[in-house]
């Protein structure tokens, strides 16, 4: 804080709370003290050999937007002052001061960059280890890269090296530009003709990087292009102008873009944990699965998520069991409001859908015992079990891990859902269309030959078999409107669950 007062009395017209970098807390404070154990105690950014790691910086953060980043996060006012030399350093101490601050900065920046710059943590829960020591970690790879002289190696040697990542990174790129240009402006597409007359149509279509030409290729018809744009917003690709497909075109590029910064910080924070395990990745709005194994994708599925009305939670946690056959006991909310009326309407319901009934402590009762007419939602003392098999709703599999939510991922037999274009229907649980695929793959070789073997041959009075997950698994379910698909595009998705209002 001495060093923040005396840079004030510099610069009488900075603001210590707008453009200084924020206070450094503990974590920080300790990198800088390991950063100048490491370097010796002394200045190393305005001396004669370090200024131009120095000005390397400054550009760095000047154009921390490429990067996802904002360059006010990381008072810029002290950083251009000393970059453009419109203030000289009076004593040696003075400088060591700034010195300092500026080392502070630079940590900061870099375990951005690292770790992701995340206001809050993207998971509601998160039952995984929390990220430890980044400043530390950062400072000490900062001061051994500048002794060896490799500064400019730096940046590209802390960023996340994942496909994803640099998709989504490559997207700011080629978008920022364009919103920064001075003749940029927002000009609404407000008619469905599909012809060179909609001007606002091709102005737009070009603004989100859609060319009508190629090299080597020629002119593209404006259907093609068209229909190029509505696979960028996930949607039915047929050239055909309709009201939802105005109403993506029509977001405004800055939304978008903070749509790419909140998609690039995630993917840095969730790159740190895909070097400690294997990862089962779950996108809400994209409604779709990766399994990662070292880092690399080895599994992609479709997967269904919540409805708007039970949407599917945040989360961070470790795969524990994969159960073969699974019973699928049925939550209160849902045997009170979906099952009991139909029962109520047909007993036969029960037996045709393969649901007992069991009482609180756990004894199967006979459905013909109960008086169902004097049931409800405040009077029903009963759990609803359905008995395993393909019909069972939850398929054949089931993956388990904790959360507070009693959500988990699994199989289904209503395979026909996974082919439409949105696929919100669950009650909040995950069901994954590869989920025997991605069962094998998270048990060792007897276990998933076991699972495989049996599948075959399942019968509906199969009894669930439980195997433990031998090696430690994360899952995350994340919420990002913005992408990349199968393919490795970047997509823009709905806002389903209306989370970035």
């Amino acid at each position: 804080m001495k060093a923040c007062l005396f840079i004030l009395l510099l610069f009488p017209g900075l603001s210590l709370n707008a453009q200084l970098p924020r206070q450094t807390g503990r974590m920080e404070d300790a990198g800088v003290r390991v950063f100048y154990q490491k370097t010796g105690g002394k200045p190393v950014w305005l001396t004669t050999g370090g200024r131009q790691n120095f000005d390397l910086f400054a550009a760095y953060l000047r154009e921390a937007a490429r990067l996802g980043l904002n360059k006010e996060d990381y008072g810029p006012a002290l950083t251009t002052a000393l970059a453009d030399s419109s203030y000289k350093i009076p004593t040696a101490a003075d400088s060591l001061h700034i010195d300092s601050v500026i080392t502070a900065t630079v940590i900061r920046f870099f375990s951005d960059v690292a770790y992701g710059h995340l206001v809050k943590l993207p998971v509601k829960y998160n039952g995984l280890p929390a990220l430890q020591n980044t400043g530390i970690d950062i400072a000490a790879k900062l001061a051994d890269n500048l002794l060896s002289g490799q500064f400019s190696y730096f940046l590209p040697s802390v960023e996340p090296s994942d496909t994803a990542y640099m998709a989504v990174k490559n997207c700011i790129a080629a978008l920022y530009p364009i919103v920064m240009d001075t003749a940029f402006k927002e000009v609404p597409v407000t008619s469905l003709k599909a012809d060179s007359s909609n001007a606002p149509l091709l102005l737009r279509l070009r603004q989100i990087g859609i060319s009508d030409s190629l090299p080597g290729a020629g002119k593209v018809s404006l259907s093609a292009r068209i229909r190029q744009a509505q696979r960028l917003f996930n949607m039915l690709d047929d050239g055909v102008l309709r009201e939802p497909f105005l109403k993506a075109l029509n977001v405004p590029l800055t939304y978008r873009l903070l749509e790419l910064n909140n998609a690039l910080n995630q993917l840095r924070w969730l790159h740190q944990y895909k070097k400690e395990a294997p990862v089962v990745l779950v996108n809400i709005p994209s409604t779709g699965l990766v399994f990662y194994q070292e880092g690399k994708p080895v599994l992609y599925s479709r997967v269904i998520t919540g409805k708007k009305s039970t949407p599917t939670p945040t989360l961070g946690s470790d795969i524990t069991e994969v159960v073969l056959f699974p019973y699928w006991t049925v939550p209160n909310r849902i045997a009170v409001r979906e099952l009991l009326p139909q029962i109520k309407k047909d007993r036969q319901y029960l037996v045709d859908n393969q649901f007992e009934i069991l009482d609180k402590k756990g004894h199967i009762v006979p459905p013909s015992t109960i008086d169902w007419n004097s049931l409800g939602g405040n009077n029903f003392p009963y759990v609803i079990r359905q008995n395993t098999g393909c019909d069972n709703s939850l398929g054949i599999v089931k993956l388990n891990f904790y959360s507070p939510f009693g959500v988990y991922l699994h199989d289904t037999p209503g395979k026909a859902l996974f082919m439409l274009q949105q696929r919100f229907f669950s009650h909040g649980c995950v069901r994954v269309e590869e989920a025997v695929q991605l069962a094998h793959l998270l048990l060792d070789k007897e276990a998933a030959a076991m699972i495989a073997l049996e599948a075959k041959g399942s019968q509906p009075d199969q009894r669930p078999v439980i195997f433990r997950v031998p090696v430690t698994t994360y899952v995350f379910i994340l919420y990002n409107t913005a992408w990349t698909d199968a393919t490795g595009q970047v997509r823009f998705y709905e806002d389903v669950y209306r989370e970035n209002n």
